[in-house]
């Protein structure tokens, strides 16, 4: 994986250093791919803001501070610093506390009004500080929602943002120096609660900021804002439009929906019209990188919604007839790219294939690896699963599952590995093990005792994360293989009207496809972006 590498002015310390080395190696090992667009684009002089939805937890900073170049300052709810670990960690990459109102205890002061007057000092001095770090070329990470979420959607922003870059810009133009930048970004998850999903960091272009309040062409105050702020009064309305223009774009560039299902019909479309596509040989065959499926996403969001507004009764007709297919798919348990090609899936040679590989991949699972693994691994993950389940019992909990299992895990996979280790490779290796008196028709016992057995117990020790990520590939191929053999028992049996759904889903792909093949979509050559705080669909056009 290539990371963002950090500039030449850098001011990347050592701590820091340490703890980005150790996160990137925890995101390649969570994540089985990670894809980073336009991180060459940020720009080079001025500090940056950036900002991001939030439905990962600490999955989402910890992306962040591994994929993006140079020393980023993040802001975290101060409750998060009372942790043993987490908190120590925290301070040495320098994160900033954020006291919300509902992690304040009722005991902070004598009065509600006193404690939101002393919650609200602490925040004014946290705009300040981050402030201050962007206004002199430093470079600040915020979720402007407040809080992580399980929403299709990014949810109401808090002005926290507006108000940063607004104290940044004031100093750096009092100061002489480059004006500051608030930059979106996309965080786009196949699955950011799961193991081994795919993820991609999209850098988007800088936020235009109008005139500084006071200043010509600056957002004017409402009546009404100014009767109940006063002088507050321009601030409050330049910070509104900068948040207001932040969520138009959070939501672009995030390829916001309002429901889950409605972002996988997006997703289940984009693959029909790419499998159709590579059939006529128009686009390459095979899974496409997340990146490249991520803009295949966005085109079909935006002329999907272009449609709906300039021919709403053709899209609803076509919207249904979509979601009863999805249904039909569903049903028999079929993907896209399995609905073709129904004479090889059902060959004997594709049997054949598929059995040799399942009984390969399951040969080598029950040999030393998958033993490796089960010793190794099955223990801590049986531990993180049983009390992660439990936890996420919690609704307030489900939004960290994935932070849960990825900081359970990073705690006691070591340990549990330390811990047997040593016995084994005693057991294993030292003259005075029992093992060694049992008398089998074997080179490798002896051969051991040779060797110290502390030395045995380190080999052991690098042995149990290897033997697991050999496991996982085995388990993947043995899972496909396992998936294609019964598809093909499936075909075979005449059970399903494999003709007309296929039929049916090559017309759906057909008409799918043609929506965009008169216009100019995202990714297009003549594609030109919307204008800041507009969607997609409104920088369509037609050929």
């Amino acid at each position: 994986m290539e990371w963002g590498n950090d500039g030449e002015h850098s001011d990347v310390n050592s701590g820091y250093a340490r703890i980005r080395v150790v996160n990137r190696a925890l995101m390649e090992t969570w994540f089985r791919e990670i894809s980073l667009v336009d991180i060459d684009t940020l720009p080079d002089n001025g500090g940056i803001l950036f900002t991001a939805w939030h439905p990962g937890g600490l999955i989402d900073p910890m992306l962040m501070m591994a994929a993006l170049p140079n020393k980023l300052t993040f802001a975290a709810k101060h409750t998060l610093f009372k942790l043993p670990i987490l908190g120590r960690i925290m301070r040495i990459a320098g994160v900033q506390p954020v006291h919300r109102a509902q992690d304040v205890s009722p005991t902070t002061t004598d009065d509600s009004g006193g404690r939101d007057q002393a919650r609200s000092a602490k925040n004014d001095g946290l705009i300040s500080v981050l402030g201050d770090a962007v206004a002199t070329g430093g470079q600040v990470a915020i979720f402007p929602e407040g809080v992580t979420h399980l929403k299709s959607h990014p949810v109401r922003l808090r002005t926290g943002a507006a108000r940063i870059i607004l104290h940044a810009a004031k100093k750096a133009q009092t100061e002489g120096r480059p004006q500051p930048h608030i930059v979106p970004l996309g965080l786009h998850y196949s699955d950011q609660h799961q193991f081994r999903e795919r993820v991609s960091l999209q850098v988007n272009r800088p936020l235009p900021l109008p005139p500084l309040p006071n200043e010509q062409g600056a957002p004017k105050p409402s009546a009404e804002e100014i009767e109940e702020f006063g002088e507050q009064a321009d601030e409050r309305a330049w910070c509104g439009a900068i948040t207001e223009l932040l969520r138009l774009e959070m939501n672009r560039c995030n390829q916001a929906q309002e429901t889950w299902e409605d972002r996988e019909l997006v997703w289940r479309a984009r693959r029909m019209i790419h499998i159709h596509r590579a059939a006529a040989g128009q686009a390459p065959s095979g899974p496409l990188p997340f990146a490249h499926a991520l803009l295949g996403s966005r085109r079909v969001r935006a002329a999907w919604q272009y449609q709906s507004v300039h021919d709403s009764e053709g899209t609803e007709v076509l919207e249904a007839k979509f979601r009863q297919h999805h249904f039909d798919m569903e049903k028999h348990g079929f993907r896209s790219w399995e609905i073709s090609n129904r004479a090889e899936k059902v060959s004997k040679r594709a049997f054949v294939k598929n059995f040799v590989y399942w009984v390969w991949s399951i040969s080598w699972m029950l040999g030393i690896v998958s033993w490796g693994a089960i010793i190794g691994s099955i223990p801590p993950y049986l531990f993180t699963r049983v009390v992660t389940n439990r936890l996420s019992r919690d609704e307030s909990n489900k939004t960290g599952l994935g932070s849960m299992k990825l900081l359970f895990s990073v705690a006691l996979y070591p340990i549990w590995w330390l811990a047997i280790s040593l016995p084994i490779g005693w057991y294993i290796a030292s003259p005075d093990s029992p093992l060694q008196e049992v008398n089998l028709p074997s080179l490798i016992l002896p051969l051991l005792a040779q060797i110290p057995w502390p030395l045995v117990a380190l080999l052991v020790l690098f042995w149990w994360p290897i033997s697991a990520r050999l496991h996982l590939k085995l388990f993947a191929r043995a899972s496909r293989s396992w998936r294609a053999l019964r598809l093909n028992i499936k075909l075979r049996s005449g059970t399903i009207d494999w003709q007309n759904l296929l039929d049916v889903h090559n017309a759906l792909a057909q008409e799918l496809a043609s929506i965009g093949d008169g216009l100019v979509l995202p990714g297009d050559e003549d594609w030109i972006e919307p204008k800041a705080g507009n969607e997609d669909w409104q920088a369509v056009r037609t050929r």
